[in-house]
């Protein structure tokens, strides 16, 4: 192919670039935790991050180890149990030596986790009302539906993505959002 050729199909594939996926949804996802940030800001939350929620929502009601966090969430142990210091440290959790392992922490949601557990709840809502008045309930519904299958698909399949661009991934959420 020659230059200009490849000029010309570069200038085409930038002109495009507000088309294109990977954008849209690293975009989406900025807009998403900019409301989310927003949102807990306006309940009180004063040290807590977005990607403190990787922790919580996958904590079980009756308590989840570190590992089994860790995996769910798809980091390290020591980024989860980073993870969970900080949130032990503001209440958000509690900390329990499992009964049969001593060598086992076991992490429960505490009244505050509870708590912020349910105003998340409360902020996703938010978020999908706020979807909803752009694209309309059903675009947002089939929004969510391709959405699913394509990362159930790319889950189950463990597809494209390396542990490593997994966890990169997963550490990229975790940063402090703006206050």
């Amino acid at each position: 192919m020659e230059l200009n050729d490849k000029l010309t199909e570069l200038y085409k594939f930038k002109q495009e670039k507000d088309r294109h996926i990977g954008r849209l949804v690293s975009k989406t996802q900025r807009f998403v935790r900019e409301i989310a940030s927003d949102f807990l800001q306006e309940k009180g939350y004063t040290n807590f991050r977005v990607g403190h929620m990787v922790a919580l929502i996958h904590t079980d009601l009756q308590g989840s180890n570190i590992n089994n966090l860790a995996h769910l969430a798809g980091v390290t142990k020591q980024a989860m149990s980073k993870l969970v210091k900080e949130l032990q440290d503001e209440g958000f959790v509690t900390i329990e030596k499992h009964p049969n392992d001593a060598r086992t922490l076991i992490v429960k949601l505490s009244e505050k986790g509870i708590d912020t557990m349910l105003d998340w709840k409360e902020c996703t809502q938010k978020i999908e009302m706020t979807f909803t008045d752009v694209i309309g309930q059903e675009k947002l519904e089939q929004l969510i539906d391709l959405l699913s299958k394509i990362t159930s698909y790319y889950e189950t399949n463990n597809a494209c993505m390396s542990d490593k661009a997994v966890l990169n991934l997963n550490l990229a959420n975790a940063i402090p959002v703006k206050y």
